[in-house]
Formats: structure tokens, sequence, C-alpha cells
């Protein structure tokens, strides 16, 4: 599994392009963002019954695969590499210690050496990592920031598999768009 810190260079690269590195923290994303929607399983919002109905644990695990998909197809494409933004900061050890029981041997591994540097900028080396990074977000275990920068692109973890998208671009924007339904996954506004 390659997931490497972010040099300085890149770091400086990406805040260019990006301006912020905790973007699911954004009240408005319109002012920074020209296009954006939330992939989901769905085409439309869903009522507070049909989610109750819907949604959970099993929903996740149902549709994870298609997250998987979508997320290592937007990873071949990307000529400049993937990057991640962990942000690490609220995160209480009691918190920490259960996430670690929630992943295997390896895997835990990797989570404990996420949090073990300051900086929370990572460069995705291969499907592996991407898959396992993708997999946080889709158990609702911890959610991450992916930056896709040739497709000026931010795709931001969250619950219920409604992954807020923002795109500087509408080349990039319709591109993920394009690999979100195929798929079989929406973007809705």
């Amino acid at each position: 599994m390659k997931l490497t810190l972010a040099t300085n260079e890149e770091i400086n690269l990406l805040h260019s392009k990006y301006k912020r590195f905790n973007t699911h923290l954004l009240e408005n994303p319109n002012e920074l963002y020209n296009h954006t929607g939330i992939m989901d399983v769905f085409n439309r919002v869903l009522t507070e019954e049909e989610a109750f109905e819907l949604l959970g644990e099993k929903h996740n695990l149902k549709y994870g695969a298609n997250f998987s998909d979508t997320f290592t197809q937007l990873f071949h494409i990307e000529e400049n590499g993937v990057y991640v933004h962990i942000y690490k900061k609220g995160l209480s050890k009691k918190a920490f210690k259960y996430k670690l029981s929630c992943l295997n041997r390896s895997e835990a591994n990797i989570f404990r050496k996420l949090f073990s540097h300051s900086k929370g900028i990572y460069k995705i080396g291969d499907v592996e990592a991407l898959v396992f990074l993708t997999k946080l977000s889709v158990t609702e275990l911890y959610f991450v920031d992916f930056f896709f920068p040739s497709l000026d692109t931010v795709i931001i973890g969250n619950y219920d598999l409604s992954f807020p998208i923002y795109s500087n671009s509408i080349i990039g924007f319709n591109k993920c768009k394009e690999i979100i339904e195929e798929n079989g996954l929406f973007i809705r506004q």
C-alpha cells in the first residue's frame, strides 16, 4: 500500500488550486467552487421515512463497491496524482482506539501511521491505498477529502453515501459525473 506524505511543493500547488484543505468544513462551497453536487446512490433527496427504511450499515456495504470502482476509475485518469486530506483535529484517544478496533491488523497499522504526523495531506500511490481510504469513508469509520488536481475537483466522504463533489472546472465535473454514472451512482444538486 503506497500512501506518502505530500511534499511541501505538492502542498503549495494544491493550496494554490484549492485554497483550503478542510473542504468538508465549508459552509458555502459555492464561494470557492463553480460546480457542486452530491455523489449519491439516489438521484434525489430521500424523505425521512425512506431514509429510515433504506439507509444504514447494510446500505453502505451494498453500494460500497460502486464508490470504490468510481474512485478507482478517477484515480486511473488522474495525471497529477490523487491526494487526500486527513482532518486530525477533534479525534479523542477513545474514538481513535475504537476506529482501530474496527480495522484488520494491516489496516490499523496504516491508520495509525496516518495519525503519526502532524501534516494531513497524503499522496495516494496505488489503488490499494485508494480503496482503503474509500472504505474508511464508505463505512463511515473516518471521512477523508479526495483531491483530483487535473480535474480541479474535490470529493468529500460523508454520511449515508452522500459525498459532496466540488469542482472549478466544468470539464472535470462532467468527467466525474460520467464516471459516477457509469458506476450506477448519481450526482444530485
